[in-house]
C-alpha cells in the first residue's frame, strides 16, 4: 500500500502535539566531519523539503532511537561496516526554546489523515517531504514532527525544522563509538561489527 498524500483539508485539522521543552536533551549521530546542529536542506531525508527550501534536523529522544535511524537504515543489516563507525558521532543537543512537534504516530496519523506508511516506508521519500511540508506550514506554527522509528517503533524521533530563533545547541559529543556502551546498544538490535 502507498504512504497517503497530506489531505486537501491538512490545515484545518488538529494535529496532536508533543512538547519539547526548553533545556531536554535530544540524541543523535551526526558525521564527524560535519557540524552535529546541521539543518539537512537536501533531498534524501524522509522529512526534508520537497525544494530544498528549509532544512531538518534529525534526533531522538533516546540514543536507541538515534542508532535505529542511524545504523539500522537498511532491513535486517546485522553488521556494522567499520567505516560507517568511524565516520559517526553521537550528539547530546539541548531543546533552547520549547517547541512544538505534530505527532505522526499513535492516534496522530489517523487524525491529520497519515498512516504509518508514511513513517515507515521505503524510497522514494517524495509523500512523506510533501507531509513535511504541510506541516511546516500548518496553521499551528509547528516547530516539527515527531515519529517512530522505522526499525524501532517503541523509540520516538524527532525532524526540527529550522525556523528562527534557533531551537538547539550543543551539549556534548562522543567522537570515539567503539565503546562499551556502543556494543551494549547494537547488541540490542542484534548488531556487530563487520569483518
Amino acid at each position: 500500500m502507498n504512504a497517503p498524500a497530506p489531505p486537501p483539508d491538512i490545515g484545518r485539522r488538529e494535529p496532536l502535539i508533543i512538547f519539547l521543552n526548553r533545556g531536554m536533551i535530544v540524541t543523535r549521530f551526526f558525521n564527524t566531519a560535519q557540524d552535529p546542529v546541521f539543518f539537512d536542506a537536501g533531498r534524501r531525508g524522509r522529512f526534508n523539503a520537497p525544494d530544498g527550501g528549509y532544512g531538518v534536523l534529525y534526533a531522538a529522544e533516546q540514543t536507541q532511537g538515534a542508532f535505529a535511524e542511524t545504523f539500522l537504515r537498511e532491513p535486517g543489516r546485522g553488521l556494522i561496516p567499520l567505516d560507517l563507525l568511524r565516520a559517526k558521532s553521537l550528539a547530546r543537543l539541548e531543546i533552547t526554546r520549547d517547541l512544538r512537534l505534530a505527532k505522526l504516530s499513535g492516534a496522530g496519523l489517523a487524525r491529520l489523515g497519515a498512516t504509518a506508511e508514511v513513517t515507515h516506508g521505503g524510497l522514494p521519500y517524495d509523500v512523506p517531504q510533501a507531509w513535511s511540508k504541510a506541516l511546516r506550514h500548518h496553521p499551528e506554527r509547528l516547530d516539527g514532527i515527531a515519529w517512530t522509528a522505522r526499525h524501532d517503533d517503541e523509540a520516538l524521533c524527532y525532524g526540527l525544522f529550522d525556523h528562527p530563533p534557533p531551537c538547539v545547541t550543543e551539549a556534548s559529543r562522543e567522537t570515539d563509538l567503539d565503546q562499551d556502551w556502543f556494543w551494549e546498544l547494537a547488541e540490542r538490535y542484534g548488531a556487530g561489527i563487520a569483518p
